[in-house]
């Protein structure tokens, strides 16, 4: 339940009369736009047009400083989310999907790029392993 009913409202009236709130610097208003703006990067469902939106929006800078502030568990999953077909190695750590969700936003990398995608679709699966666990294994069943 939130406190006020209409957030907006209060935060434009903030920014509207700042002489009210002399003790508000910009480093707390920037604080409080990478908060909603992390809020918003981390809801699923963005989709790279979204972000670059998002981005002119914010402009660079802050929306670097957004990205920057990203947990790494948050920044695998918008990479997997930006990237279903990226290699394990572009988005295993924090720093390689921060890099490689730079890259998508770049235009550098599309979603096609990557190993899964390379692979024509009649591949054969490999066989299943018959090897069902150890007592499988001695009883036979």
């Amino acid at each position: 339940m939130a406190l006020i009913p209409d957030g907006r409202a209060a935060l434009s009236a903030i920014l509207a009369h700042e002489s009210l709130f002399p003790r508000v610097k910009d480093s707390d208003l920037s604080a409080a736009a990478i908060k909603l703006a992390r809020k918003q990067i981390i809801a699923a469902g963005l989709s790279r047009d979204d972000l670059l939106a998002l981005k002119d929006t914010l402009g660079a800078d802050m929306f670097e400083k957004t990205l920057d502030s990203l947990t790494p568990y948050h920044v695998k999953l918008l990479a997997r989310r930006l990237d279903k077909t990226a290699a394990e190695i572009e988005v295993n750590t924090g720093s390689s999907a921060l890099s490689h969700v730079r890259k998508i936003l770049a235009g550098d990398v599309t979603p096609s790029d990557g190993p899964a995608a390379a692979e024509p679709a009649d591949t054969p699966s490999p066989a299943k392993n018959k090897y069902l666990g150890r007592k499988a294994f001695r009883t036979g069943r």
